[in-house]
């Protein structure tokens, strides 16, 4: 569960390690795309966890897509679509439910 964003910040602490080696040897292209892995990993790490994060929350609140559907008031997201459009629907999604996953609001608002 925790696999990728671990090894994802390992490869950033390594890349870090590895740009003062490289930098201090005086080999700067190896040392850069060191220093570019280091500053990237981590962030996709956090990125990573908050997805679970929302996918976890996700099934264990709703379980699957329509369970969701169910428990949202369909009507009312396909007024709020065809007056304000796609993108106020999906905002109105997230709002009232804030751990809710992108494309699981994209997808309801899309199929209402």
């Amino acid at each position: 569960m925790y696999a990728p964003r671990v090894l994802l910040w390992l490869a950033g602490i390594a890349g870090f390690a590895l740009t003062v080696v490289f930098l201090s040897t005086g080999t700067p292209a190896p040392g850069i795309a060191c220093l570019v892995l280091a500053l990237t990993a981590p962030g996709a790490a956090e990125v990573y966890a908050d997805r679970r994060r929302r996918n976890d929350w996700f099934a264990s609140e709703f379980g699957t897509f329509e369970g969701f559907r169910r428990s949202v008031d369909v009507d009312a997201v396909r007024r709020l679509r065809d007056e304000d459009g796609v993108v106020a629907a999906v905002r109105s999604l997230r709002k009232r439910y804030p751990r809710l996953p992108l494309a699981e609001a994209a997808r309801l608002v899309r199929e209402v």
